[in-house]
């Protein structure tokens, strides 16, 4: 989808923590595959997305969740222009958001919420708020008017409902 062409849906903006924690803890594909088969027909729908610098988090990070964003490769998105001047708005209301004493502690979290904010979506983190002076995703978003939700909220938000039987 062009930057410029309105969306006609809801636009998630996946974090790190909401693909490996989901995936190993929250909602294990050999219990909960229909899951994410169905965030799968989101990512096709250009619904569900996320930055390319979570990407490369997962690649350093897990062996499952890098295997299955592989699978899921066009969830990711580039950082566009409008996601640069987002993520510039963010940092310079909360330059914390990447730590301090040298390297970045954070490095997708401003682009995942650069990447709400610039498409008008919501944050899908299983991040918790923390405060501000050291402030995580959710912190953020409260902060700056970004809805935000945790991978459970997510589903349900979408209706999904578990049949057992």
């Amino acid at each position: 989808m062009a930057d410029d062409t309105p969306s006609l849906f809801e636009t998630y903006s996946f974090d790190t923590s909401a693909i490996i924690n989901g995936r190993r803890d929250i909602f294990k594909p050999t219990t909960f595959g229909p899951i994410w088969d169905a965030i799968e027909d989101m990512i096709r729908a250009g619904q569900v997305q996320a930055v390319d610098e979570v990407k490369r988090e997962l690649k350093r990070k897990s062996d499952e969740a890098n295997a299955w964003a592989k699978r899921c490769s066009n969830m990711f998105v580039p950082l566009s222009r409008e996601i640069q001047i987002s993520t510039r708005e963010i940092l310079a209301a909360h330059p914390r958001l990447l730590g301090q004493g040298g390297g970045p502690r954070n490095g997708a979290d401003p682009f995942v919420i650069a990447l709400a904010h610039a498409r008008g979506g919501t944050v899908v983190t299983q991040e918790t708020p923390r405060n501000i002076n050291k402030p995580r995703i959710p912190d953020v978003c409260i902060a700056m008017g970004i809805p935000w939700v945790t991978l459970p909220d997510f589903v349900d938000a979408q209706g999904w409902t578990l049949r057992l039987g």
